[in-house]
């Protein structure tokens, strides 16, 4: 294998040689020399996408690519192509010796020194006055003079090889030699036509016999090709947090292996494929393996960068205490070496972890920044904007508003900070960064009550930004979607959007996890609403035994848990488990959002076991709060618990107002739980204001009879919503109270009717065949993961 030398390049050599020789029209000097320093230039980092469709890699593997881009162009010479012209100067290189002379010509394509100058004026040499030099410092020039370089310090046997592979290369081009004369009739050599020698003699089979044994990925690919691809993949596998797909591992070890060569690059693309997989012990040994070679080479320059990476493997494994360590150690090393990019992102990814892993954070003995989370925040701004790191300051604003957000402030000021990350992101193209943006606005709106506006946002992350955000934002987006299909009682769809997620990422095991969590948590409140204990006893167990550290997904778990012991009827254990998780919230200054949810479950729970005045001042706290941080879905669930306590104690005007001024808002969410419970408190207040109407009047008649009609059409929606989200018991519920209203209007048939069907709906809802979603189709469900997530 050549260092650099390779097939593909000796037919980028010809193109240059084409240009300088002016053939080449006016037309196609720009595609022609774009497409040069396409394969030449290695495109940057954010534009990794661009550069994997612009044929680099088919250019490696066929000459195919090289027809496509000349055969449209006309030459100067009339008549010819430039395809015509490319492939005459490429069959004219008719044997090894061919090649040598091809080479040393390319001196010819450079700007003469003044000493060649000199010694081309005395011997009476001219160039042709269309002549094209090349700079010897240009693009191209650098190209020609390090090609010529290379192959002058190649071995006799790897030169040999170069040519085989040449010959191998060119060959689906032979039948254009009909049309070019004075070239090698056999297509391999000439001194073989010359001889008259056919495949079979004894002379030709020495020579080319071995031809089509040569190794294919060895003889088209050289170590520079290799190292540029290692970089590629690196920069994806870091930038995108994927695996690599089995093919391409596949492809990566054949080109590695035969080199005989030790790349650091490779150890490093082990290192993340290891990580993400969740190999701790291969992640370890190949990233101590890429910095030994890289800090011999590198004289410890990059010894930051091996214990930055060593704190977020530590980390994302559980290990906080060896985490704070080695980020510690790597804080201390830039700022020796006075590298500020790694110390500013080295503090972001601390203030990160204090905030996203409190209590472990805290457990593992870490004290704090720089003063307060915003103060850290404030000096991390300070810093990106004097270093000029633009991703940097984008992600701090982002975590500016994400920390607004978490501690209840100024919605618009989160916005303004979401906007000014977004400005930057534009101005700066910095693509990695436009998921975590649209995740933050898709966060707001959903805060706000726009459920409509949040998916929007998911949905064009999913559509128009996949490609360049990370999977873990990807997935969650993915995750988002379904969760609030949940809410609307489109379980199915939900659970097929997670199910519709590729393969490739369930190999990764921090997202594995992650998707696994979400479709058990929907699968948990699925069998809540259906009142399948059994089942829901089941999930809570496998869910629990994953051990989730995600914050999000440990929230969601405790819902889930509060929810099955109301169900079970173990309200004392609901009630300490509300408890334990308020405290820990307050004590780890949890989101707003998370700790307000709990004061409403405490109030639910105080309603649930007939003491709803107790919940009172839990609920107007809750419902206070929730208004001055907009969190308008926490809202309106606590004033619909203050609601319910006004109907217990009589004051069901007060209710109504209360539910008339939050159900229009709440139908906007389109979480069906929530809007089936309000519609059932606004039916209780109107069967109150009925109580409450004179009998002796006509006018009281009157109205007690249309307020009881309201109270049935709010029933009639609380059972329609309770129906969509599969809420056995609320809609069974929602039956007894229309039998009731029957009743006391003296309609016996009527209320034996919908007894009736009370009985109905709730024998269907025993004999209901959960399998799919119960503990069996779980096991399933798991086991079938599991083997996809094996890596």
């Amino acid at each position: 294998m050549s260092r650099y030398l390779t097939p593909q390049k000796i037919s980028l050599l010809v193109l240059v040689s084409l240009y300088c020789d002016s053939v080449v029209p006016s037309s196609a000097t720009i595609p022609i020399l774009s497409f040069i320093v396409s394969h030449l230039i290695p495109a940057a980092p954010s534009n990794s996408h661009k550069h994997i469709s612009n044929g680099s890699q088919d250019a490696v593997s066929s000459v195919r690519v090289f027809e496509d881009v000349s055969l449209s162009y006309a030459s100067s010479i009339p008549g010819r192509t430039l395809l015509d012209l490319f492939l005459k100067k490429m069959w004219e290189i008719t044997s090894f010796d061919a090649l040598h002379s091809f080479f040393d010509s390319l001196g010819d394509l450079l700007v003469r020194t003044r000493e060649e100058a000199d010694r081309d004026a005395a011997g009476g040499i001219i160039a042709p006055p269309d002549r094209i030099f090349l700079s010897r410092i240009s693009p191209l020039g650098t190209f020609v003079r390090r090609a010529q370089l290379e192959f002058t310090r190649l071995q006799f046997h790897d030169a040999v090889k170069l040519w085989f592979a040449f010959l191998k290369y060119r060959a689906p081009t032979a039948q254009w030699t009909r049309r070019v004369a004075g070239v090698a009739g056999s297509g391999i050599d000439i001194n073989i036509t010359d001889l008259g020698l056919q495949p079979g003699d004894g002379l030709f089979e020495v020579a080319y016999g071995n031809l089509d044994d040569t190794d294919e990925v060895e003889e088209m690919v050289s170590l520079d090709d290799i190292d540029r691809m290692l970089d590629f993949q690196v920069d994806r596998l870091q930038r995108l947090g994927c695996r690599l797909p089995d093919d391409m591992e596949e492809q990566l070890r054949n080109m590695v292996g035969p080199s005989g060569t030790v790349l650091r690059q490779s150890h490093l693309v082990k290192f993340f494929d290891a990580w993400r997989a969740g190999d701790y012990t291969s992640a370890f040994d190949n990233l101590h393996r890429y910095y030994d070679y890289a800090m011999q080479t590198r004289d410890k320059m990059h010894y930051q960068y091996a214990l930055l990476h060593m704190a977020i493997l530590q980390a994302d494994f559980g290990c906080f205490s060896e985490a704070i360590a080695a980020i510690n150690e790597t804080i201390a090393t830039a700022r020796e070496n006075q590298d500020m990019s790694c110390l500013n992102f080295s503090l972001s990814w601390l203030n990160h972890m204090s905030k996203a892993y409190p209590k472990q954070m805290k457990g593992a003995g870490y004290m704090g920044m720089i003063g307060s989370e915003r103060d850290g925040l404030i000096f991390l701004k300070a810093k990106a904007r004097e270093t000029k790191m633009y991703s940097l300051l984008s992600s701090t604003l982002l975590n500016e508003a994400k920390l607004s957000l978490s501690n209840g402030e100024s919605v618009p000021r989160a916005f303004e900070h979401t906007y000014q990350a977004a400005h930057l992101n534009i101005r700066e193209n910095i693509i990695s960064n436009y998921g975590g943006q649209m995740l933050l606005q898709s966060t707001i709106f959903s805060r706000l009550g726009v459920t409509h506006l949040s998916s929007v946002y998911c949905e064009i992350l999913l559509h128009c930004y996949n490609i360049n955000s990370p999977i873990e934002e990807n997935v969650r987006a993915v995750c988002r979607c379904a969760y609030m299909a949940a809410q609307a009682g489109r379980y199915d769809e939900g659970l097929s959007m997670l199910e519709s997620i590729e393969p490739d990422v369930h190999r990764t095991l921090k997202l594995h996890q992650y998707i696994v969590s979400y479709t058990g948590i929907i699968k948990v409140k699925r069998a809540l609403r259906r009142a399948d204990l059994v089942a829901c006893s089941h999930l809570l167990s496998q869910l629990r035994s994953g051990a989730a550290l995600d914050p999000e997904i440990s929230f969601l778990l405790s819902q889930c848990r509060i929810a099955h012991l109301t169900l079970s009827g173990r309200f004392s254990d609901a009630f300490n488990l509300i408890e334990d998780v308020g405290s820990e919230l307050k004590d780890e200054g949890a989101d707003l959002y998370q700790r307000i949810s709990m004061l409403v479950a405490k109030a639910t729970l105080f309603a649930k076991v007939g003491r709803p005045e107790k919940g009172f001042s839990v609920a107007l706290r809750a419902a206070s709060t929730a208004y001055r941080a907009r969190l308008m879905p926490c809202l309106w669930e606590a004033v619909g618990c203050v609601a319910n306590v006004l109907n217990a104690v009589g004051e069901s005007r007060a209710a109504g107002r209360l539910l008339d001024a939050v159900i229009p808002q709440a139908l906007e969410s389109s979480d069906m739980a929530l809007c089936a419970t309000l519609y059932s408190f606004q039916a209780d207040a109107y069967m109150g204001m009925a109580g409450e109407e004179d009998e002796s009047t006509s006018t009281g008649l009157r109205q007690r009879a249309a307020k009881v009609s309201k109270a049935e059409l709010y029933i009639d929606s609380a059972r329609e919503s309770f129906k969509r989200t599969e809420d056995i018991q609320g809609e069974c519920e929602m039956l007894a109270k229309k039998a009731l209203i029957a009743k006391l209007r003296g309609d016996d048939k009527l209320a034996e009717d919908w007894a009736e069907n009370y009985l109905r709906t709730r024998d269907a809802a025993g004999e209901r065949d959960d399998s799919a979603d119960g503990a069996e189709g779980w096991e399933r469900g798991m086991g079938r993961r599991n083997g996809e997530g094996e890596g």
